[in-house]
């Protein structure tokens, strides 16, 4: 990368070997302004990433082609080394982790992926029972889906109406999520699909955003928000209304996004101290962000596949500094105060005291 290369060359660049090699649902997830950019010197290749001190997080696999992922992967932690920077590769998926593995880095369960195969995916049976009678009652109240592209013909009455929804969300969230979710970008949607459902009325009640892979074969869910005071189900409607269209489309494959923590193991003879602590994290914690809740809005779909998701992070880095790197970059800011509850976390959970509630 030149010094002479301008953030919107570099941008450029950077979207130009995505559309080409990426297989990955969270490739588009970090594919912000404020992200750094390494591109391969020896083939076609990216890597996405954010520095929150000596520490550099990438999410997903490296962005390139599979048969150069090796190669390209130890040109990248060659690079970190020169920089002295310490490497946290963030959702990798199980192929990445066996690359990683002859580099003696620290490697843990992060959680899994929910994903939707469209080509057999119906509302019919037992298991989908509870959520084919949500999608069936908000349809009958006359709510229906619609998809926004703003690259063909630009609405800025529903581009204000979508912004000030997204506003009321995150102030009732009490915190906005930053590097591994997208943002309200219509002037440049860079292959995002946009879609709103609204009720008979016309009224705002939900904004989905979605991002391609695989050459646009498949799609992941990037933002979902909804009115606070809509009625109940609307959200899982607007999915399921999504995921129909796109199966329709001959898409085949719909990610629902990774649910953080869920689906660790403790009860696997080789279960690390740092999966233990995870999963107290799971079950114990919201640090602002509720994991479990996440884990059981995804499990509303019963999704097709579970993809397990990796975490794996240079032996330096500590597992209250891994933490913390994560919050920070997700957050968009250090939180002192979330830094102490995560210490006096890890120190409770140390000496047991979280034992009990995990039973």
């Amino acid at each position: 990368m030149g010094i002479e290369e301008s953030k919107l060359e570099q941008m450029e660049r950077a979207y130009s070997i995505i559309k080409d090699c990426s297989l990955d649902s969270q490739h588009y997830l970090s594919f912000k302004e404020e992200s750094m950019f390494f591109f391969g010197k020896e083939g076609k290749g990216m890597i996405s990433y954010i520095l929150v001190g000596r520490k550099v997080m990438s999410i997903g696999d490296p962005i390139c082609r599979l048969e150069d992922m090796e190669r390209f992967t130890s040109e990248y932690i060659n690079f970190c080394m020169q920089m002295k920077w310490k490497p946290i590769f963030n959702s990798v998926s199980s192929y990445m982790t066996e690359i990683l593995k002859k580099y003696n880095f620290s490697m843990l369960k992060y959680g899994e992926e929910a994903v939707l195969e469209l080509s057999g995916y119906t509302l019919a049976g037992g298991g989908r029972a509870a959520l084919r009678r949500n999608v069936s009652k908000v349809e009958k109240r006359g709510v229906v889906l619609r998809e926004y592209c703003p690259e063909y013909e630009r609405d800025y009455v529903l581009e204000k109406e979508i912004k000030h929804l997204s506003q009321k969300w995150y102030e009732n969230k009490k915190y906005e999520m930053n590097y591994s979710i997208g943002s309200l970008d219509f002037d440049k949607p860079y292959d995002r699909r946009f879609f709103v459902t609204v009720d008979e009325k016309g009224d705002l009640l939900t904004f989905l955003s979605f991002l391609p892979y695989d050459g646009g074969k498949r799609f992941c869910i990037d933002i979902m928000h909804r009115k606070m005071e809509a009625m109940t189900g609307v959200m899982e409607h607007a999915i399921i209304a999504t995921a129909k269209k796109m199966k329709e489309e001959g898409i085949v494959e719909l990610s629902l996004g990774i649910a953080p923590l869920a689906g660790i193991d403790v009860s696997k003879s080789d279960v690390s101290k740092a999966e233990k602590l995870l999963n107290s994290f799971f079950h114990n914690m919201d640090s602002g962000y509720n994991f479990k809740n996440l884990y059981r809005f995804k499990k509303k779909f019963d999704p097709s596949i579970w993809k397990p998701r990796y975490l794996v992070y240079h032996n330096d880095i500590s597992l209250l500094d891994l933490a913390l790197s994560i919050t920070n970059t997700k957050r968009g800011s250090t939180d002192l105060f979330l830094y102490a509850k995560y210490k006096f976390f890890i120190i409770a959970d140390t000496l047991g005291l979280h034992k009990a509630k995990n039973k």
